[in-house]
Formats: C-alpha cells, structure tokens, sequence
C-alpha cells in the first residue's frame, strides 16, 4: 500500500479560535457618549489590524492578505483582501449619510434596501448591523464613533472570509469592529 505525503499546509498563527465580539443593548444613536479619536484611522487605516488579528478576521495564516488604501468621492479606510476570500472592509464615508443617525433615516433604510437592521452596541458605542449588499455572504455593521461620523466595517464576496467565521459573518465584521475600536482607543 502507498501513501502520499506531502507538505502540511502552511501553520495557521493563532492557536484557537477568536472569541466572539462583546456586544451589548442598543444606545442612542447621538449623541456619542464615549467618542473615538480618530486621528490613527486618518493617518493609516490599514495599520489598525495587527498580524493576528488580521489572522483572526480576514484569513489565517495572514501572509497572503494584501491591505489597500481606499480613497474615493464616498469612502475613506482600508481593505484587506487574501485573493481567496471576501474583502474585509473598515470605511469612513466622506459624503452623506456619514453618521449612523443619518444612515437610519436616508430611504435606502426606509425602502428596506439596508434591512435586517438591528441596532446593538459595541465597544461603548451605538451601532447597527445590516446588509448593504443582499446575501448571505455580505454583512456590514456600521459604528457612531463621534457625533458627525461612522465607521462602516464589511464582509462583501462570495468565499468564506476566514476559517473562523464562515458561518458567522455578522460575528466576524463584529469582531473586526472590536478589533479597530480597540486600536484606536489603546494606542
């Protein structure tokens, strides 16, 4: 009898699975009790996620994730992307709605094109998961993070988005936002 060997796949960098985010009620959606600093975010979007954390949401081992800037007439922030999976998206929009109050009431969420909305919060802050873009391989969750911006956190694509989460993707754009709101309040 023969058998085949081969090399292992490459070794993942964390040990065990990430715990899931910690969210907790909805708050009011303004004003923000507990606002971020967002001058880290501004400087260098793509420098919130460390190496494990990027293991952790976007893919694991992390080596073949590949960070881009996004700088459009809509959007401000950063994509990571493997190739293989769904972008993994933190977004500051830079026309309206830019804040989560305005995004609640614009008729993309009257008309039920944003919907399930389910506003909850995390990290201290009001924030809303819903569905910009329908399927069940997207999931977005979009953060008050001072009275007159938002942060959008997304998985968008087909593919799973990381061994972690492909059953959860709402779990997993939650635990990218804990990830980034962490960052930018510890360092």
């Amino acid at each position: 009898m023969l058998t085949a060997c081969g090399p292992a796949g490459p070794e993942r960098t964390l040990s065990e699975p990430p715990s899931p985010a910690k969210t907790g009620p909805a708050l009011p959606l303004a004003p923000v009790e507990q606002p971020v600093d967002l001058a880290k975010f501004e400087a260098d979007p793509c420098s919130l996620l460390t190496k494990e954390q990027v293991a952790a949401v976007v893919a694991d081992p992390p080596d073949i994730v590949k960070p881009s800037r996004s700088l459009s007439s809509e959007d401000f922030g950063c994509r990571w992307n493997s190739g293989k999976s769904p972008v993994v998206s933190v977004l500051k929009p830079t026309r309206e709605p830019k804040t989560l109050e305005a995004l609640k009431n614009t008729s993309r969420r009257e008309s039920g094109a944003i919907d399930p909305w389910t506003e909850v919060s995390i990290a201290g802050l009001p924030a809303a998961v819903f569905h910009e873009v329908p399927g069940p391989d997207n999931c977005d969750v979009g953060v008050a993070v001072t009275d007159s911006d938002m942060l959008i956190f997304s998985f968008h694509g087909n593919g799973s988005p990381s061994v972690y989460w492909d059953k959860d993707r709402c779990g997993g754009v939650l635990k990218t936002a804990e990830f980034v709101l962490g960052n930018l309040r510890n360092g």
